[in-house]
């Protein structure tokens, strides 16, 4: 009880509900008050790293109105053959190697990637410019419309969808419903929320990404983490250094 009561009793709340989650075996929180500054994850499963770590975010979040930095996650892969005892000590041996979120996701280096975001004003009209990397390839995409500068969010989501069908063959009937950056505890949070129309039927995407800085592309981040199960089934382009468009007479 007195670990619990220097950490904060929500702290091991969270870890009962987290390992309610598909896929974890065992999770400890490092937390500094009401701050976690190390969050490891064991499991079984060959589900990517990344994956694992986002259903621990939107658990936070949803509820217990926290926002964690995928940095501070660690996901350590435990041999399959039987099943982890909740109170027993891994062996180092059936571990695989292991680190923060980022490194553990380090052989998807596949994936579409943030490269930047530009914004561009001319009286109420603003034009977002939003660039992708995916194996080396730079792709922009745009959206412009009127309004401010601090009211572009969607214009950047909408820019964020059209740099991403450069990389994809199939066309994506993607509308943007919403981009918002909305207040939960001491932090603002981008939620991006798309509709994906495909076989006569529509599906609601959501995303968020933490606004800790730089809101623009906070808003692309959650754009992507949308998108990302959607993008993992349709057909990739494969990449080009070039892309030859008609020119205007």
């Amino acid at each position: 009880m007195a670990v619990e009561a220097s950490r904060g009793a929500w702290a091991a709340r969270a870890e009962a509900a987290i390992r309610s989650l598909r896929d974890v075996e065992g999770v400890s929180i490092q937390a500094d008050g009401d701050d976690i500054r190390e969050l490891h994850i064991l499991t079984t499963s060959r589900r990517p790293a990344k994956q694992i770590v986002r259903d621990v975010q939107t658990l936070l979040l949803t509820k217990f109105n926290r926002t964690i930095d995928h940095r501070v996650v660690s996901v350590a892969y435990a041999n399959a053959a039987g099943p982890v005892p909740a109170a027993a000590a891994i062996p180092a041996p059936e571990l695989a190697p292991a680190g923060p979120a980022v490194a553990a996701v380090a052989a998807e280096e596949e994936r579409v990637r943030y490269a930047g975001v530009n914004l561009f004003v001319a009286g109420s009209r603003v034009q977002a410019q939003v660039e992708l990397k995916w194996k080396g390839v730079t792709r922009v995409g745009s959206a412009s419309g009127f309004g401010s500068r601090d009211a572009a969010h969607r214009l950047v989501a909408e820019a964020t969808v059209a740099a991403l069908q450069e990389y994809v063959e199939d066309e994506l009937a993607l509308s943007v419903e919403d981009a918002a950056v909305v207040k939960t505890g001491r932090q603002d949070v981008v939620m991006v929320s798309l509709t994906l129309l495909s076989h006569r039927q529509s599906k609601i995407l959501t995303g968020c990404c933490t606004a800790d800085q730089d809101a623009q592309q906070a808003v692309v981040l959650a754009t992507l983490m949308a998108l990302n199960r959607v993008v993992g089934g349709l057909r990739t382009k494969e990449p080009t250094e070039y892309v030859l468009r008609p020119t205007s007479a």
